[in-house]
């Protein structure tokens, strides 16, 4: 008989920032509390205004990363990334002391610059759309030093596919119990799960989604090092890029602020 570790999927947390210190923190906490080695990608935002917060998290298992929220890389020509991706990087760098090992924009969109310059930088990693559906692939390209991460790609009911997201579900119209139906649906061997701090990290029904999936025990959670091992090595013409993101025009079905709050003591 195998053993239940052995039919456990292996997993990657993601925790992307949104501008919410509040949200951070109760993630960061939980994470913690759970043993669970997520990786934070930070706005540039959150670095400028709450440095005390940074530092504190650099300080725990975390991997930190950086995130650009304004827009995504696909179509961005190399002198604009570079000067966010080098910006960033210093501010982290300057704040924690550590170097800053993974950077992705939004939609975790990328191109040939983004690659060239995480290299230039000392970047080991870029996170990518997903490519397989809802299983994760690692690839490494022979022409850079550098590993994608491609995420966990799900479809929703009414507006595309997109990543294994807070966020990104309900930017397709669905409600927290259409993002359980889903998440507790998964059985690949590799995901990638994201949780964004300013719905998952102060939103109760969200919330909670999230921790019900962490009380089934179905997955391993890895720090991204181990999670990234035994990469798929291919030339950066076969690894394939999804630039998908029929929700770039979000449909959520209840706004934000009718969301209902985490009660914080």
């Amino acid at each position: 008989m195998m053993s239940r570790a052995m039919n456990r999927m292996k997993g990657l947390f993601f925790v992307l920032d949104r501008k919410n210190e509040r949200g951070l923190a109760r993630w960061v906490e939980e994470l913690e509390k759970r043993g669970i080695p997520g990786v934070i990608l930070l706005d540039e935002y959150t670095v400028d205004n709450f440095p005390n917060l940074i530092r504190n998290i650099s300080k725990q298992r975390f991997e930190i990363g950086g995130i650009f929220n304004e827009g995504p890389f696909w179509d961005e020509n190399e002198d604009f990334q570079f000067e966010i991706m080098n910006r960033i990087t210093d501010k982290v760098r300057l704040c924690t002391g550590k170097p800053l090992r993974l950077f992705g924009s939004k939609y975790f969109a990328y191109n040939d610059n983004t690659l060239k310059i995480a290299e230039n930088l000392g970047i080991e990693y870029v996170p990518a759309r997903g490519t397989a559906g809802a299983k994760a692939v690692v690839y490494k390209p022979e022409e850079f030093k550098i590993t994608i991460i491609s995420v966990s790609n799900v479809p929703s009911k009414e507006l595309g596919t997109g990543s294994l997201c807070d966020e990104s579900l309900r930017c397709r119209s669905e409600t927290p119990e259409g993002f359980r139906d889903i998440l507790f649906n998964i059985t690949e061997d590799k995901i990638v799960l994201v949780a964004q701090t300013h719905l998952s990290g102060v939103k109760l029904n969200w919330w909670n989604v999230y921790q019900q999936y962490f009380e089934r025990d179905t997955v391993i959670w890895q720090s991204l090092d181990d999670f990234a091992t035994d990469p798929l090595v291919l030339p950066i013409t076969q690894i394939p890029i999804n630039t998908r993101a029929d929700y770039r025009e979000p449909k959520p079905r209840i706004p934000l602020e009718d969301e209902a709050d985490f009660p914080f003591s």
